[in-house]
């Protein structure tokens, strides 16, 4: 038997308390997965270790254990260390989330911005489609410095809404228009959201009852997203 093996053997005990340190318990590891021998001997400790302190009184350690357990002891507790490949990696990893993330933001802004001019482009294609129509009605307005044209078509139970010099809303707000019946009850047609790049604003109604049922159309000035009834100023009123 030589040195090392023997070595090995004295180390049975500890590692079956888990007492070796991380090199010696590799090495034993290691050296058991051709050494039946400290297999077994391994087994005996371990059958009898749960046991054995509750059921014997207080010995006194082996030299070579105590000389183990202090080494152990005295040893500084292991520190995690990142090398610099690592912290690249992880570097990396955090900016590419992060370039995703901007990018499903940027992609949702420009789906927003395309519904829109899609919004806006059906708005005025209907408008001039409803000028041709020969039963469309057509009333212009002036009111707060701001002036174009009603197009109503009861038939059709559409409303199209053309406005000059509508300012910007402001921040946190939003024009939202209403149809009005006999009785003064209102009820949402959606909003009117101005370009900054154009003068002029088109919106297009589909009314949700018969037109006929309706008197008039107003904008009011609401909570950003619109409201179930008008609760700010009103910004104009036209009557059909």
């Amino acid at each position: 038997m030589d040195d090392s093996h023997i070595t090995f053997k004295e180390n049975l005990s500890a590692y079956a308390l888990g007492a070796l340190d991380v090199d010696e318990t590799i090495a034993l590891e290691s050296h058991m997965q051709t050494c039946e021998s400290c297999r077994a001997e391994l087994a005996e400790y371990q059958r009898v270790s749960a046991g054995l302190l509750s059921a014997l009184p207080p010995q006194p350690p082996r030299p070579a254990l105590k000389r183990i357990l202090q080494k152990r002891l005295a040893a500084p507790r292991p520190q995690i260390k990142f090398s610099f490949g690592q912290i690249a990696i992880t570097g990396a990893f955090i900016l590419l989330i992060a370039l995703n993330v901007i990018s499903l933001l940027q992609i949702y802004s420009l789906k927003q911005q395309q519904a829109e001019l899609n919004n806006q482009h059906y708005s005025e294609q209907t408008a001039i489609a409803m000028l041709a129509y020969p039963g469309t009605q057509q009333i212009t307005f002036g009111q707060n410095k701001i002036s174009g044209s009603l197009l109503v078509d009861k038939t059709r139970n559409l409303v199209a809404v053309i406005a000059w010099n509508l300012p910007p809303a402001p921040a946190g707000k939003t024009y939202q228009m209403w149809l009005i019946d006999a009785k003064g009850d209102r009820t949402s047609g959606g909003l009117l959201t101005p370009d900054a790049d154009q003068p002029f604003v088109t919106a297009v109604i589909t009314s949700p009852g018969p037109l006929t049922n309706f008197t008039g159309l107003g904008v009011t000035l609401e909570p950003s997203g619109g409201s179930p009834q008008p609760t700010g100023p009103k910004i104009l009123r036209v009557d059909f």
